[in-house]
């Protein structure tokens, strides 16, 4: 699924249909600094910065969306229940922890 596939689909989701793992998903917010009302509303944002979709299983999908240059904000969700959003965890990632990212050593 690419990105603009996923923007279309949120599209018809409000805030409340969007639930979490509670005690997990709290533990992971309270570890990256972040609410859980933020992630809400940058999963239902149009313009928010969407990098990439990876459909982990059927109906589980990890998103990726830019914060800053170098800090990218993960989030695994899934579609399993009727008209729900549920999600699983979330994470911020650094430039190390990025996909296809080569750190350069010098000799």
């Amino acid at each position: 699924m690419n990105p603009n596939d996923f923007k279309k689909l949120v599209r018809s989701y409000s805030a409340d249909d969007i639930i979490s793992d509670e005690p997990h998903v709290t533990l992971r917010c309270n570890e990256n600094n972040i609410a859980l009302e933020d992630i809400k509303k940058t999963i239902l944002d149009q313009d928010a910065d969407l990098v990439r979709v990876v459909r982990d299983r059927a109906q589980v999908y990890k998103i990726y969306y830019k914060l800053t240059r170098h800090r990218e904000l993960k989030i695994v969700l899934d579609l399993l229940t009727h008209k729900r959003i549920n999600i699983r965890t979330v994470r911020i990632l650094d430039d190390r922890f990025r996909i296809g990212k080569i750190q350069r050593q010098r000799f």
